[in-house]
């Protein structure tokens, strides 16, 4: 699994098979941003190698050694306005580039907006 110039490691590989609601402490310095002391949280997002907890603190190989599962499942956990702030900020990203993606015209042989990828030839019948 690579991520841009990052190839993930054994973390990276269990980050991504997390799940929402899933419990774990996060180590004393590590998180982005980095945790004072060892902190319970709960998962709330995971997209590919990386998590970000219900409390706001995104998990990645880059920032963490390790990460350890209490074994505790929640279906429903509180989440704060930070993490909020976070998700709101991803999704609006995610839309401005799906939008750039999107055909002026249903005709296959125009360019996608926003890109320079040329028009394809069409042959004569």
């Amino acid at each position: 699994m690579c991520a841009g110039n990052y190839f993930s490691s054994n973390l990276g590989i269990i980050i991504s098979q997390m799940t929402p609601g899933t419990e774990v402490i996060i180590l004393a310095g590590e998180g982005i941003p980095a945790v004072e002391k060892e902190t319970v949280d709960i998962i709330l997002v995971v997209t590919d190698i990386y998590a970000l907890t219900a409390g706001g603190i995104r998990l990645s190989p880059m920032a963490n050694s390790d990460i350890i599962f209490t074994e505790r499942h929640f279906d429903k956990f509180p989440i704060c306005d930070k993490a909020r702030q976070i998700q709101a900020e991803v999704q609006a990203y995610e839309a401005a580039l799906l939008a750039e993606l999107e055909l002026d015209d249903p005709d296959p042989t125009q360019k996608f907006k926003g890109l320079n990828i040329p028009n394809p030839t069409v042959e004569p019948e």
